[in-house]
This record gives structure tokens, C-alpha cells and sequence, in this order.
């Protein structure tokens, strides 16, 4: 079996053969919640034998192994998983799980850089030949949930006949208020917002931290706070007002309309497959926006 890193052409030494670790053998250890996310909604839960320890939508009686910084290799090596599935920071996978990966005859797998929607789509697309053996029927059954995870994905991007009930406005989406952060483009949240024909105000890439004064600036005609609600509570309706906290106060459009707005997702901040939840949230908000209506009211 040969360990390799997804999306990567760089190639890596050849680990023990633990086999082709498909169907009802994998044992996975994902230290990645967006690839946790996605290897559920594969319907591949029971296969997941170590989690990060944000993967709080998982059996929290699947033990934790570690994250993007910090893995625990002991814990990792008793579990014996068949795939470790990670996604790097930009100094790159981690030496010591490549070794061991290569000395226990792990498949490792990495995704660097999961941020926009073309990012999400691509674990979906590749985890299939990743997770099992060529030409087999395991394979041919996880493609087809790809394909229809994917259908389920462009359909909730898709705005359709609704389109002009959307808000098509200038709109900041703030995920932290001390300092402000704001989503850029190339995230999902972004595509997401432009998908339905709305304009993000802000042109800068990433995750962007901005002064009161950049935004006053900018002078957004709308503000979704992206604010997640803990999972598996009850949301109240919030005042919008609050939740923008100083925003609330700045002499721009949004706050002059009233167009301030918050979006609840438990997953809002992880780019995943839950896109096609997230994105069911934002279209009911920009319909909402346009319409002029107050939340909870």
C-alpha cells in the first residue's frame, strides 16, 4: 500500500501491507473535523476508531488521537487504525505521524488548505479511492454516495426560482467582534453569499481582521454575525443588535436599515459538508434581508 498525500504529487516510502482496510476493516482516525463531517455524511461513522477533539458531532466514546498541532501518538498506535485522515497547516504534515504511519503501515492521508467551496467538493470527490481497493464494489458503492453527496451540496447552492427574493447587497460576515474578523473571499462563506447573488464587502482573501474604521469605510449595507449555537440546544431568537455588538453602533447602512443579522449553524465556522445546512440558513437570512424583516419577530 503505498502512503501517500492527497492532492500531492510528492511521493513516500512504502509502509507495511495491513491490507486494503475496505468495507467493515476500515479503521479510520481523523484528526480533521471537516473530514470527520464528511466521512458521516458517507455514512462511514462506524468506521471512525479516532477523533480530533472538536469533532463534538461524533460518539464522544470515540477516543481523541489529536488535531491539526498536536497528535497523541501513544493513543493513535494502540488504536491500530487502517487510515489517518488530516488536515495540515502550512508547515506540512507532521514528521513523527509520517514515520509512524510508514512503520505501522497506516495509509496517511492529508488536505491542506480546506477553505472554499471547490476545497470541501474535493475531500468528497477523493476519499472514495482513498478509503478503498481499486476495482472493488466498496468503492463502487462509496462513489456513488459521492456523487449524490455532491448533487446534495450543488442543489442547496442552487437559489433557483427564488433568486430574486435574495438579498443582492454589500454584505460584511463577521465570525469575531474583539478584533473584528470577517470572512474574505476564497472562504466558503463567501461562495456561499456570492452563489445567491449577494456581494461580500470586503475584496481581501482569508480570514480578514479589520479596525472599526476599515468598516466604516466600507460601509456594509448588511451584517450577518456568524455566531454558532451549542449543538444539540434550542435556539432562541437573539437580539441581532447584541450579537453585533460594537458594530451595532457604526454610522454605516446596515445598522441605519436595521440589516444586521445572525447565522446559528453549530457548523457555520468549519468548512464541510455540512455546506448544504449552512447554505439552507444563509438563503433563509438574505430572504429575510430582503424582505426587511426582523428576526424572532
Amino acid at each position: 500500500m503505498t502512503l501517500i498525500a492527497a492532492g500531492c504529487a510528492e511521493p513516500e516510502a512504502e509502509p507495511a501491507d495491513k491490507g486494503d482496510g475496505q468495507g467493515s476493516d476500515l479503521r479510520i482516525a481523523s484528526l480533521s473535523p471537516a473530514v470527520s463531517r464528511t466521512l458521516v455524511d458517507l455514512g462511514l461513522e462506524a468506521g471512525i476508531v479516532g477523533r480530533s477533539p472538536f469533532c463534538d458531532f461524533l460518539d464522544p466514546a470515540i477516543p481523541i488521537v489529536g488535531d491539526l498541532r498536536n497528535v497523541n501518538y501513544e493513543r493513535l498506535i494502540e488504536l491500530d487504525p487502517t487510515h489517518v485522515l488530516v488536515q495540515t497547516s502550512q508547515k506540512g504534515i507532521d514528521p513523527t505521524l509520517r514515520e509512524l504511519a510508514v512503520e505501522h503501515g497506516w495509509r496517511l492521508e492529508q488536505w491542506s488548505g480546506v477553505d472554499s467551496i471547490d476545497d470541501i467538493e474535493r475531500v468528497v470527490r477523493e476519499l472514495p479511492a482513498i478509503l478503498c481497493a481499486p476495482g472493488s464494489g466498496e468503492l463502487e458503492e462509496l462513489t456513488a454516495r459521492s456523487a449524490e453527496l455532491l448533487n446534495t451540496i450543488a442543489a442547496a447552492l442552487a437559489p433557483g426560482r427564488g433568486a430574486g427574493e435574495l438579498w443582492r447587497g454589500r454584505t460584511l460576515l463577521v465570525y469575531a467582534l474583539t478584533p473584528v474578523g470577517v470572512f474574505g473571499r476564497g472562504t466558503y462563506l463567501h461562495d456561499v453569499l456570492v452563489r445567491f447573488g449577494a456581494t461580500n464587502a470586503v475584496s481581501a482573501d482569508g480570514w480578514v481582521e479589520l479596525t472599526l474604521e476599515d468598516i466604516t469605510r466600507l460601509n456594509p449595507q448588511a451584517i450577518i454575525v456568524i455566531r454558532p449555537s451549542p449543538r444539540g440546544t434550542a435556539v432562541k431568537p437573539t437580539d441581532a443588535m447584541e450579537a453585533a455588538g460594537v458594530l451595532a453602533t457604526l454610522d454605516v447602512d446596515a445598522v441605519r436599515a436595521g440589516r444586521i443579522e445572525i447565522l446559528t449553524h453549530p457548523d457555520a465556522l468549519m468548512p464541510s459538508t455540512a455546506i448544504s445546512e449552512v447554505a439552507g440558513e444563509m438563503c433563509r437570512i438574505l430572504r429575510r434581508l430582503k424582505e426587511g424583516s426582523v428576526p424572532g419577530s
